[in-house]
């Protein structure tokens, strides 16, 4: 796995989910209501997943990328998740209750698909360019 690339990406994929928090926020949120906001942000959230892990396969591709296509997604699964209950709770004052309820799938909250992007992107990623 190229470790410090993956967290680099990561880190690009953290400035892309803020910027996108607060665009969809402050200006979806007024136009499509929360509900339409977070689906909102979801689906662009989940489209960069596939974007920055597109640029990791590519340099990962070759002997050895489920690997790191499987490490990869891993890290940033759990990157993802300690970055939204850090930043969440500590930076932004969620409280815990808030940030649990966005892992209901059930009541539409889409956020679980975004940690299952992180997962999963970069092996989708690596098996198009390995194929």
């Amino acid at each position: 796995m190229k470790f410090g690339l993956a967290i680099v990406l990561w880190l690009i994929l953290a400035g892309i989910a803020v910027a996108n928090g607060y665009f969809g926020n402050t200006v979806v949120a007024g136009q499509l209501g929360d509900c339409g906001a977070h689906v909102y942000k979801s689906v662009v959230l989940v489209a960069a997943v596939f974007l920055i892990a597109q640029l990791y396969a590519h340099q990962t591709q070759g002997t050895g990328w489920v690997s790191a296509a499987l490490g990869a997604g891993l890290l940033w699964l759990g990157l993802t998740i300690i970055f939204e209950f850090a930043l969440g709770h500590y930076v932004f004052g969620n409280p815990w209750e808030t940030l649990v309820a966005d892992y209901q799938i059930w009541k539409g909250r889409l956020w679980p698909l975004v940690l299952i992007s992180d997962l999963m992107a970069p092996l989708v990623m690596g098996w198009r360019f390995n194929r």
